[in-house]
């Protein structure tokens, strides 16, 4: 009887949770700079684009899952090495922090990305010689934004990988294979929340 109750009140409480005007569907779009670290490679830019859920907490706090198509990567100059090109599927949870008047806030939260690509189905169906990139980056990112009242956010990101993208450890895009080569990503773009 009491799981019963207790499950009554998790569906009666997350209904009233997401019903409330604070909760809005949002979309996300951008431009990545992206380079990886300790690398040969150059900046690359490229486009993300996803959904996200903003949760209002209150004035202050927002709690914003979010769902990212992010494309990531390297840039060569030189003819022997080729591009990296990483196309990311980005599971975050932002965390924004507005000052006081609820316009300017601070952008902290964690990521998961798993690599479209080099992913884990092709790993168990291979040996893994031909991988050149890890199946999956955890990073960390921090920025900065201002909301609008109709619903617009510009924002400015910056995104640290914290797994070596060398999924053989051989060096082939760095100068030294002791070295992490690392995501390192700045996102500029915009959010705009609908109302529906």
């Amino acid at each position: 009887m009491k799981t019963k109750l207790l499950i009554i009140f998790l569906i009666v409480s997350s209904t009233t949770l997401f019903s409330q005007e604070k909760t809005k569907m949002a979309l996300r779009m951008g431009l990545n700079s992206s380079k990886v670290l300790n690398s040969n490679l150059h900046t690359k830019y490229a486009p993300y684009a996803g959904v996200a859920l903003a949760i209002a907490f209150n004035e202050t706090y927002t709690l914003q899952p979010e769902i990212t198509y992010s494309k990531q990567g390297g840039k060569s100059e030189i003819p022997e090495l080729d591009d990296i090109d990483i196309n990311y599927l980005s599971v975050s949870v932002a965390n924004k922090i507005f000052t006081e008047g609820g316009h300017f806030h601070f952008i902290l939260g964690p990521s998961i990305d798993f690599n479209f690509n080099d992913n884990f189905i092709n790993l168990i169906n291979s040996d893994g010689d031909n991988f050149e990139v890890t199946p999956i980056d955890l990073a960390a990112f921090g920025g900065i934004g201002i909301e609008f009242d109709f619903g617009l956010a510009l924002e400015l990101r910056y995104k640290q990988g914290l797994i070596d993208l060398d999924f053989n450890d051989d060096g082939e895009y760095g100068n030294n294979n002791e070295n992490n080569q690392l995501n390192r990503v700045i996102q500029i773009g915009a959010l705009y929340k609908l109302n529906f």
